[in-house]
């Protein structure tokens, strides 16, 4: 089980043909795992979409990508860094796997239409 503390909420409004609006949410995710008998924190990030669509239905998306930093404090830089660009969750395991130099990380993505 992790953590989850909220660091950063940005609004996106497009004007393109339609005029759309979402919000992103940038969370730092702890956990606590155990290697032979000894316990440390590790740090992940979360980035949450949540988008009202045209019938009026809250979509949501959200990519999890755990384990990834020793510090809170850089999961916060990364977090700020991805939140200054409007990273998304669509392009989130990407720019981590360039900014930590590896394409070996695993996430969790769903995406959720709520009534």
């Amino acid at each position: 089980m992790s953590n989850r503390k909220t660091v950063r909420k940005v609004v996106v409004n497009i004007t393109e043909e339609e005029k759309r609006n979402f919000i992103l949410e940038y969370s730092i995710l702890e956990k606590e795992v155990y290697i032979e008998g000894a316990s440390a924190a590790t740090y992940g990030i979360e980035v949450l979409k949540k988008e009202k669509t045209d019938i009026g239905t809250l979509r949501v998306e959200y990519r999890k990508i755990f384990d990834i930093f020793c510090t809170e404090q850089e999961a916060t830089i990364a977090i700020n860094l991805m939140a200054d660009n409007t990273v998304t969750p669509v392009s989130c395991h990407d720019i981590i796997e360039q900014l930590i130099g590896t394409d070996e990380i695993e996430c969790e993505e769903y995406e959720v239409i709520a009534v």
